[in-house]
């Protein structure tokens, strides 16, 4: 999952943008690349080489942010309710499971399969009931 032909420099503002608006610190987004603040702060304006562990997080957080986006239809305060409120389906509260790039890619394919409707029945990012066939759908209507 690189950024191949994508200038590092813009995958550095992506994710800029997408740990701040997931709410989280200079601190952990750093600590999440494995580097100290003074690093992340010298890269801002340059980034890192595509094929880098840390051009690999980057990417692999900023696809999350963009699933969490656009299963929230935008709304801040539905993806920051998400990352922060206990998920039973998880058995954790999300935003604690993205601190590495294996917790980043577990809560990516748990929303992508929330996305296409693979999951059994749950609450999506928006508080809806959703079942895995029409019947049961019926029934969490009634």
């Amino acid at each position: 999952m690189h950024a191949m032909g994508t200038s590092p420099a813009v995958v550095m503002k992506a994710y800029v943008m997408a740990y701040e608006s997931m709410g989280m610190t200079r601190l952990e987004a750093a600590n999440l690349l494995g580097i100290s603040e003074v690093a992340l702060d010298q890269s801002l304006y340059v980034g890192f080489k595509e094929t880098s562990q840390e051009c690999e997080v980057q990417v692999a957080l900023i696809r999350l942010y963009h699933l969490l986006f656009a299963l929230s239809d935008g709304d801040s305060r539905l993806i920051s309710e998400w990352l922060n409120r206990f998920n039973f389906h998880l058995n954790a509260v999300p935003v604690t499971v993205c601190h590495n790039l294996a917790g980043i890619l577990y809560l990516t394919d748990y929303l992508e399969d929330m996305r296409a409707g693979d999951a059994m029945p749950f609450v999506d990012i928006k508080g809806h009931i959703h079942a895995t066939n029409d019947t049961e759908e019926e029934q969490y209507h009634r």
